[in-house]
């Protein structure tokens, strides 16, 4: 539909979202820019020189905001990072991160009409978390990319041994009846956490008040609306699966980031089939979700 048969309201209105995406674009860049901490990256290098020598993964007791809570594997892949300067950990970092935000960013840009507002709300959000060196650019490509392919329940397993919460995007292959899909994604992800249990993950410093989500205004209002969208992810049109899952994911968060809202870019893949890669999408905007 081109521009001019678009109603003059809902022209401005697309006009003033642009601009207020731009302006809060604009301003996450900026100081993500003059700022560029990477202190998420010295929390993963931290945890693997622990492991490295012998002393606890998991720091007990509420400390750090940015304490490490991951699964195991996670600081074991850091480990051969921890023999390299700094400097050079934090270019090739740096440079996975954004390579990763400039990918999802473009290929959400590509689906259908409204792809480059969602573009322009996920990529600036994706570029300002990866200077702090956080891992969600990674994860939110790894989820945009494979979510819909054979290997969906592998790298839903990695984000919830990393976020836990993204477990819940199991639910789409619930939805879909795709049992052994679904199954698959639980048992892989049981068994990254599960090494993390015995290593002392249930006493991390993960308890800080900084970021509290709904959990912690409200724990019935968290139960309800988590259970909601969940219930709406497996009952609810199947084409809104994805996004009603992510959803619950995002909400079931103990502590809420403005980048984790991120993650609501699977919703994109809300009507693919199980079997249709979420690269081949991007090429239809009969198949796009608005933002």
């Amino acid at each position: 539909m081109g521009d001019r048969a678009t109603p003059p309201l809902e022209r401005y209105a697309r006009i003033v979202v642009v601009g207020v995406l731009a302006a809060i674009a604009i301003d996450n860049v900026y100081f993500a820019i003059v700022q560029w901490p990477l202190h998420d990256m010295d929390v993963y290098l931290s945890a693997a020189s622990r492991l490295k020598s012998g002393q606890p993964l998991y720091i007990p007791g509420d400390v750090a905001v940015d304490s490490f809570w991951y699964a195991p594997w996670f600081a074991v892949a850091w480990m051969p990072l921890t023999f390299l300067p700094r400097l050079v950990v934090a270019v090739l970092w740096s440079g996975a991160l954004l390579a990763a935000t400039a990918v999802v960013t473009v290929m959400l840009a590509r689906i259908g009409r409204n792809g480059p507002m969602l573009a322009l709300l996920v990529g600036p959000l994706l570029f300002a978390v990866s200077a702090g060196g956080n891992i969600q650019a990674l994860m939110v490509l790894s989820l945009v990319w494979g979510f819909n392919r054979g290997s969906g329940p592998f790298w839903v397993a990695i984000a919830a041994s990393m976020k836990y919460t993204p477990i819940l995007l199991a639910l789409t292959y619930v939805a879909r009846r795709e049992w052994f899909r679904a199954i698959s994604a639980g048992l892989l992800a049981a068994a990254l956490i599960g090494p993390g249990f015995v290593l002392g993950l249930l006493n991390a410093g993960v308890r800080s008040q900084a970021a509290s989500s709904l959990l912690g205004s409200s724990l019935p209002a968290y139960l309800i609306v988590v259970g909601a969208s969940a219930l709406l992810a497996i009952a609810g049109p199947q084409q809104y699966s994805t996004l009603a899952s992510a959803t619950a994911a995002v909400i079931a968060l103990p502590r809420l980031f403005a980048y984790d809202v991120t993650l609501l870019a699977m919703g994109v893949a809300g009507h693919e089939g199980p079997q249709e890669p979420m690269v081949r999408s991007v090429e239809r905007p009969e198949h796009s979700r608005g933002a």
